[in-house]
């Protein structure tokens, strides 16, 4: 289980040929860019950056969603793409502008309406509003022709409207623009209504003829958008293409700054994953009739992986569940190039510990139908966490397996009863009420065998992590660290021996005289650790420090790895505890729901809400704390044994889109 071989690659082709062979690796998404040895050259194409501003404009006026990925086959884009593009620009910036008039002229309109409003009640001779009013009114009669001449020559400077009988108008606009008004309204014969000295407020007209204003600006932006969905349905799909095409070429531009170039040819360096060398190489040679040339080097051929100047970047490949954790071991560190995989142990490690921790039948189908909606996407706002559906799954169904033991169901202690019962007679001819009973109901003696099994798998990961670390350290050529330190064979011996010893005393037997060699000679090995790994490593050992210096090192080494190999050992004894936990939990739940049943006539409804409560809690709250300890103990009790020294993750050429927040 180590991580993928990897192969670094040498293509050479002819500059007019590059783009063709970029095309290739990006939608291969197995070759990571090199930086390359010489200078780099230069991007010839021409900068698509305006043509992606058009892609984000476009994508935010007719709101468009990106395509998931660039849809294979995708190339790069022509004068015509070019054209297209700017083409449906010129229709999306057409409604875009029918929209924001529309508004403008709905805000004023709405903003006349509420002065008109608030002025119709006042006792104001309507001939002094003009005065005191923001708004300067006309109303009155032209000629019905008119009305069309006099809207184009106001613009937005003012709103004319027909009310009443024909030829009947309101006029509207600001004091800046009561000149206008008044000029276009002289131009067009206006003949303005004369209102008797006493009449107060504002004429009804107004109100009447803004609202029905606002109405017939309201149809108009319903319209719009209707012309802009049907836009949107026009245009999605070549939309799409051409985001996909441009995002090829953006990508193809900047992957060739990368380039060693001369007048003729390129040179690109990269890596690939070993198993897909003759695929890249097949796919590139049709795609260039065979004007190229590609060479593949182990890292062990390469002076600069030798002498540690580049390092190999390193890919993790799985299937299936073991795939979901992968995240998780990444966030951690990259293992290096060569070194043990761990992400099928950190899978088979969570799951356990998930499983004893948090263990109820019905709350693990929660989880477990929870995790398949999300898995085959039925709920749609929890689509990015898609990739992690597999580890709820098998968190669920650990939960169902370690429910049935314990005998619980959504926290009902008594639901399994009569399953198991039937299941423990069938299997052993004696009936049992649960299968695995946390409860200290009988003494202390179950909870305790329970924890020794807690601590038992915290020497299982423990060990697992140093045995990794010692192949790791070996196949990297550190002997001495391998054999002599901590984490190495010195620590493993010291820490095997200890437990050893412990489980003797368990059983009751006494420490022997071999006990002494046994923990001595890996103590020894920690005191001296730096002159015996430069022994074996063929170095001349100085120390710098002095005697004393050494010996108070070695004691502090001592001291560290006890303490080292205690904490980690013990801090698994949380798994005992929140499972305990869960199981006492779960008992209060089921007992306050008995409890309200018996005390009231509506018993029945109070236990189901004290139950929907109490299992909502454990499953969310508990869930979470219950996960949140299981990756702790990921990170600090196994992967921290051996990811000290991380490789760089593999990152592969890929044409992805820019996504712009708005």
């Amino acid at each position: 289980m180590s991580t993928v071989v990897m192969r670094k690659l040498e293509i050479v082709a002819l500059k007019r040929d590059m783009n063709a062979v970029l095309e290739c690796l990006g939608h291969a998404g197995c070759f990571q860019i090199a930086s390359p040895e010489g200078q780099a050259g230069q991007a010839e194409e021409p900068g698509y950056g305006d043509m992606l501003a058009v892609l984000e404009e476009l994508r935010r006026s007719l709101e468009l969603l990106y395509p998931e990925s660039v849809a294979e086959g995708t190339r790069l884009p022509g004068p015509g793409e070019a054209a297209s593009l700017e083409a449906m620009r010129g229709r999306a910036l057409a409604i875009d502008e029918a929209t924001r008039l529309n508004a403008e002229r709905a805000a004023k309109a709405r903003e006349a309406l509420e002065e008109a409003l608030l002025f119709a009640g006042l006792d104001i001779p309507y001939r002094e509003l003009d005065r005191m009013s923001f708004l300067a009114v006309r109303i009155g009669r032209i000629d019905p022709e008119e009305l069309p001449t006099i809207r184009g020559a106001l613009g937005d400077r003012a709103i004319a409207l027909a009310v009443g009988r024909k030829g009947d108008i309101v006029a509207l606009a600001s004091r800046r623009g009561r000149f206008a008004l008044d000029t276009e309204l002289s131009r067009s014969g206006f003949e303005p209504r004369q209102f008797s000295p006493d009449f107060t407020g504002v004429p009804p007209e107004l109100p009447a003829a803004l609202e029905r204003r606002l109405d017939e600006l309201e149809a108009e932006r319903t319209r719009i958008e209707e012309e802009r969905s049907a836009l949107r349905r026009e245009l999605g799909g070549s939309w799409a293409a051409l985001a996909s095409s441009f995002a090829v070429a953006s990508s193809v531009e900047e992957a060739r700054l990368s380039l060693e170039s001369s007048s003729m040819a390129c040179r690109l360096l990269g890596w690939a994953p070993a198993s897909a060398v003759k695929g890249l190489a097949a796919a590139i040679s049709a795609r260039t009739a065979g004007r190229v040339a590609l060479r593949a080097f182990e890292p062990g051929e390469l002076e600069s992986v030798r002498s540690r100047a580049e390092e190999v970047p390193v890919l993790l490949r799985h299937r299936g569940l073991v795939a979901s954790f992968e995240r998780m071991v990444m966030s951690f560190g990259a293992p290096q190039y060569g070194g043990v995989d761990p992400t099928p142990f950190v899978c088979a490690f969570f799951v356990i510990f998930f499983t004893i921790m948090f263990g109820d039948l019905g709350q693990g189908l929660l989880i477990l139908a929870g995790s398949l909606a999300i898995r085959f996407g039925l709920v749609p706002s929890l689509a990015k966490w898609k990739a992690f559906a597999p580890i709820g799954a098998a968190c669920g169904l650990g939960s169902m397996l370690m429910g049935i033991l314990t005998g619980s169901c959504f926290t009902f202690e008594t639901a399994l009863v009569p399953f198991t019962r039937a299941v423990s007679r069938g299997l052993t001819g004696m009936p049992v009420d649960r299968f695995l009973n946390l409860m200290p109901e009988d003494g202390s003696g179950k909870i305790i065998t329970f924890f020794g099994f807690t601590l038992a798998l915290g020497v299982i990961v423990n060990s697992t992590g140093l045995v990794i670390n010692i192949i790791d350290r070996l196949r990297a050529g550190k002997l001495g660290e391998a054999l002599f330190s901590k984490t190495g064979l010195a620590g493993a011996l010291f820490f095997w021996w200890a437990i050893g010893m412990g489980a003797r005393a368990a059983l009751g037997s006494r420490p022997e005289w071999f006990d002494a060699l046994g923990l001595g000679l890996p103590m020894l090995a920690l005191v001296f650790e730096d002159a015996l790994a430069d022994a074996v490593e063929g170095r001349r050992h100085r120390n710098e420090d002095g005697g004393f210096a050494a010996v108070v090192k070695g004691f502090v080494a001592v001291l560290e790895s006890i303490s080292f190999y205690l904490s980690g050992t013990l801090s698994f004894l949380r798994v005992g505890a929140f499972a305990l936990s869960h199981v006492v939990l779960s008992f209060i739940v089921f007992t306050m729901g008995d409890m309200v049943r018996q005390g009231s006539p509506f018993g029945l409804l109070w236990q189901s809400l004290v139950v929907l409560f109490g299992n909502a809690i454990i499953v969310f709250l508990e869930g979470l704390i219950v996960a949140i300890q299981v990756v702790r103990l990921q990170y600090y009790e196994f992967l921290s044994k051996f990811l000290t020294e991380t490789g760089r993750p593999f990152s592969p050429f890929r044409f992805q889109f820019r996504k712009e927040q708005p």
